[in-house]
């Protein structure tokens, strides 16, 4: 069989995610819950600044999470009780959060995989007839279970490494802009230190890339094959050598879907903004905001599973070849 070309497989993974639909409603709830999660000890950490620093809460949170965390965190450098309080409540929330995100990733992926099988090679010449979607339609509870309950240990594991590997990406990140800042200050090139940061800032979101697509190339092949970790890297390996063209076309195409949709939500949620300060029509912003939200959020984990599935369909043709 030959590598399908690369509008055939993202629109072949377009027409499956669209056919199990529900998948992309459970994880935008996981990822939003998620989120929601993490954002009550942040809370409570700026109220806690509040009460001893006598910060404004409003003022910690206005940034968002992140900044919010870093805020806390600066705050309560001076108070090591209550930052170890706060640090340990981050961590409880961020792993027992983090452990049900990966165990419904494992059933939604046995349900793509279980989808993509059954998909007909019609779906392939962009056929959208409903006999065609209804072969490719797999999304069920008891599907869904079955795959946590089969592939949920693995990919937790799986999972605990992509935390491993990002904990060790960031820090190498921070030691070296540290190390260049000192290097630039030592010879009097403190000039040349933005570039320097920006080039590692560059090295970094591309480390980060390449982590993301090879944890999900190894979660579709844990699940597609149904074997280890160790089995599914030699897999990998092997699929990487053969199908580089195919995997970079479609990470590159996704790459700029997901950048162009980010950039124009940037400019939809300032446009929102401006109309906040209309009297009257701002009124209309926080249903606005709310709706404009969702949709984000639903188009985002569309175009994620249809990523998804274009390269299980071409690593199920490199599988049946193999």
């Amino acid at each position: 069989m030959s590598a399908l070309r690369l509008r055939v497989a993202l629109r072949r993974g377009a027409l499956i995610t669209a056919a199990n639909w529900p998948l992309v409603a459970v994880g935008f709830i996981a990822d939003s819950l998620y989120k929601a999660a993490l954002g009550v000890p942040v809370v409570g950490g700026a109220v806690m600044v509040a009460a001893l620093a006598g910060d404004d809460v409003a003022t910690l949170l206005s940034q968002g999470l992140r900044a919010g965390v870093a805020q806390v965190f600066a705050s309560l450098m001076d108070a090591p009780v209550a930052l170890g309080a706060f640090a340990t409540a981050i961590a409880v929330v961020g792993f027992g959060g983090a452990v049900i995100v990966f165990l419904v990733q494992a059933g939604s992926v046995a349900v793509i995989v279980a989808g993509e099988l059954r998909a007909p090679i019609e779906l392939n010449a962009g056929s959208i007839r409903m006999d065609a979607l209804r072969l490719a339609q797999a999304a069920s509870l008891e599907g869904f279970l079955g795959g946590v309950a089969r592939f949920g240990r693995r990919l937790t594991l799986l999972g605990a490494g992509l935390v491993v590997a990002y904990a060790v990406t960031f820090a190498a990140f921070g030691v070296s802009l540290i190390a260049e800042y000192r290097v630039a200050s030592s010879v009097e090139w403190i000039s040349a230190f933005p570039l320097l940061a920006l080039l590692t800032t560059g090295a970094l979101a591309v480390v980060v890339a390449a982590i993301n697509l090879l944890y999900l190339l190894t979660q579709i092949i844990i699940v597609a094959e149904d074997c280890t970790l160790r089995v599914a890297m030699g897999h990998l390996r092997r699929f990487l050598m053969h199908d580089a063209r195919q995997v970079a076309g479609i990470f590159g195409v996704i790459l700029t879907i997901v950048v162009v949709g980010t950039a124009a939500s940037i400019l939809a949620t300032a446009g929102l903004g401006l109309i906040a300060w209309v009297p009257f029509v701002g009124l209309a912003v926080m249903p606005l905001q709310a709706a404009f939200w969702l949709a984000r959020g639903l188009v985002f984990q569309f175009i994620d599973f249809t990523a998804l599935t274009a390269y299980l369909a071409q690593y199920r043709r490199f599988a049946e070849q193999e």
